[in-house]
C-alpha cells in the first residue's frame, strides 16, 4: 500500500476568522489567536475523518519497489486538482524525474488514477517511486456547504469545552452531528484491500 506525504500545509482555511467570530457571536478580537487555531484544528479534524484534503494542497504518494508491478494506481486524495511530476531512483539511486510522455492520469474516475506507460529502471528499496500531486478543493467557496457545516459545530465545541475533562460535568465528545454531514464525503477507497 502506498505512504502519502503531505508537502505543503494549505494557504487559506475553509472558514475566514470573520465568519467564525460571528458564528460564535464574539465581540472582539482579544481570542482572534485561538479561533483561528480551532479552525485550522477542526479542518485537519475533518480531512483526518474523512480523508479528503480541503483546500488546495501538495501532497506525494510514495511506493516501494515491490509495490510497482502493477502499472495503474489509485489516488485516493480526491479531489485531485493535477499531478505535477512523477519522480523515482534509477538502478544507482540517484533521483530522476519521469517524462510526463511515460505516464497518464485520469482527475474525474473515482478514485482518480495514474498509470506508468513506461516503466523506468528502479532502484531495489523503499520510496523507490513518487507522485507528485496537488488536490483538495480549490477555495473555500468550493468547500460543500454541509462539510462547512460540520466544522462550524466542531470548532463550535472546542470553543466552549477547553479541556478534556472538567470536573462537575458531564464529559461531551464531538457532536454526532457533524459526523452525520460529513459521512457522504468520506473516502471509503482507502479502506479497500484493492487500493493503490
Amino acid at each position: 500500500m502506498p505512504a502519502y506525504r503531505q508537502i505543503s500545509e494549505p494557504l487559506t482555511e475553509p472558514l475566514t476568522y470573520q465568519e467564525v467570530k460571528d458564528y460564535l457571536r464574539l465581540n472582539g478580537d482579544t481570542e482572534q489567536t485561538f479561533v483561528e487555531g480551532l479552525i485550522a484544528a477542526a479542518r485537519q479534524h475533518v480531512e483526518s475523518r474523512i480523508w479528503i484534503p480541503l483546500i488546495s494542497q501538495q501532497w506525494q504518494m510514495q511506493f516501494d519497489f515491490h509495490e510497482l508491478n502493477l502499472l495503474s494506481k489509485n489516488i485516493n486524495k480526491a479531489p485531485l486538482l493535477s499531478i505535477e511530476s512523477i519522480t523515482y531512483y534509477d538502478g544507482n539511486n540517484d533521483i530522476q524525474t519521469l517524462a510526463p510522455s511515460s505516464y497518464e492520469f485520469d482527475l474525474y474516475s473515482a478514485p482518480p488514477r495514474v498509470r506508468i506507460k513506461t516503466t523506468p529502471t528502479l532502484y531495489d528499496g523503499f520510496n523507490a517511486l513518487q507522485v507528485n500531486f496537488t488536490c483538495g478543493y480549490l477555495n473555500a467557496a468550493s468547500v460543500p456547504k454541509n462539510i462547512k457545516l460540520a466544522l462550524y459545530m466542531i470548532i463550535g465545541h472546542l470553543y466552549e469545552i477547553r479541556q478534556e475533562v472538567a470536573i462537575g460535568t458531564i464529559a461531551q465528545d464531538i457532536p454526532y452531528t457533524s459526523e452525520y454531514l460529513l459521512e457522504p464525503y468520506r473516502n471509503n477507497f482507502i479502506f479497500s484491500p484493492l487500493n493503490g
